[in-house]
């Protein structure tokens, strides 16, 4: 149970939180954002060895949580303002971003079995301060040189309403609505392929071997799906792109049940994966698009609170429907259940004419 509680406590802090740090970062920098919440991690990572008590890892991981999930905010805000959000850009984030998921944890595991606890969280320690490295080389703007931000303090993290209605006041902006919903969509079948998709796989007994290879397939696609954006993005209208690849992510992990062999699931999982790393990118350039440069911050802190809502909701909504419907009839029900939303905005989108040439 605590292990579960100190799990859950790395994602609790940026539901809460995503949207003010948005904020913050439209007033003091992305810049420093990441400096500031890339230094905590470098030293909070080196505490876990020194304090092995339960409590203390809850702690530990709301901070680490927070940390990263600031840091990966105020990135994606920074590509808005620097490259004003061009998807060419904002794919070689994704991309590295999934090529990192995909090296870390071996590179972690390896320290774990050589070096023992200090080997590896000294390694996540100096992993992240090749992030502080990066910014540091990052030339300042011009803004940043008229006007240097203010330093972060303790109290600008306690959540504002003005924070989150200034957030909200942007779903006024219809690509903005869009994205945040489509966000809710797709996170959503994340959140069955994070939760259920395992204890399926687990179910018609497969190894631990085997489903960490699957894993690793969708990782890797998405690593090359995000690649790909910028092309398609040039050649379709960019909402129907990720619309149609939102749809396909959905389907793939709906017929999860169906795909018979081993060779099927991992077709399967990694047309997923494309269709997820192709989605990000277009999010991620949309929504910079569309918010000036004093909202980056507050239009993606929404964003991250939306995915943050559906990956803590979908769990229960998936386990409610395998109480009712069984575990593969689950994959199907809520995956009809979410291609029938994504429909719904799909024809909403279509009689709205901001979106036709875009």
């Amino acid at each position: 149970m605590w292990i579960g509680i100190a799990l859950g406590s790395y994602t609790f802090m940026p539901l809460l939180l995503s949207i003010p740090g948005g904020a913050l970062i439209d007033r003091i920098g992305a810049r420093r954002m990441i400096w500031t919440f890339g230094s905590l991690v470098v030293c909070v990572s080196l505490l876990y060895p020194v304090m092995p008590w339960l409590i203390a890892l809850v702690i530990l991981q709301m901070i680490v949580g927070l940390s990263v999930s600031m840091a990966w905010i105020s990135t994606q805000a920074l590509i808005g303002q620097r490259m004003k959000g061009e998807t060419l850009y904002a794919g070689r984030l994704a991309f590295a971003t999934r090529i990192g998921s995909v090296l870390g944890p071996p590179a972690i595991g390896a320290a774990w079995d050589y070096l023992g606890a200090w080997g590896a969280f000294g390694f996540v320690s100096l992993w992240t301060s090749g992030m502080l490295l990066g910014i540091s080389l990052l030339p300042k703007s011009a803004k940043e040189i008229a006007t240097p931000p203010e330093r972060p303090r303790l109290g600008d993290f306690r959540p504002k309403l003005s924070s989150y209605t200034d957030a909200f006041k942007l779903l006024s902006l219809p690509p903005i609505l869009l994205v945040v919903v489509v966000a809710i969509l797709r996170q959503s079948g994340q959140g069955i392929q994070s939760s259920f998709y395992v204890v399926y796989l687990e179910s018609i007994n497969f190894s631990g071997t085997l489903i960490g290879t699957l894993l690793s397939g969708f990782l890797l696609a998405g690593a090359f799906g995000s690649l790909v954006a910028a092309p398609l993005a040039k050649a379709f209208n960019r909402y129907w792109v990720m619309i149609a690849a939102v749809a396909l992510s959905i389907v793939c992990i709906a017929i999860t049940p169906l795909m018979g062999t081993y060779v099927l699931l991992m077709v399967a999982i990694m047309c997923r994966g494309l269709a997820i790393g192709t989605i990000q990118p277009l999010m991620l350039n949309i929504v910079s698009k569309s918010a000036d440069a004093n909202n980056q911050g507050k239009a993606v802190g929404l964003r991250a609170s939306a995915n943050r809502l559906a990956m803590t909701i979908m769990p229960i909504i998936m386990g409610v429907s395998v109480e009712f419907w069984g575990l593969e009839n689950a994959f199907m029900m809520v995956g009809s259940v979410l291609l029938v939303l994504l429909f719904i905005v799909a024809i909403k989108v279509s009689r709205l004419t901001h979106f036709s040439s875009q």
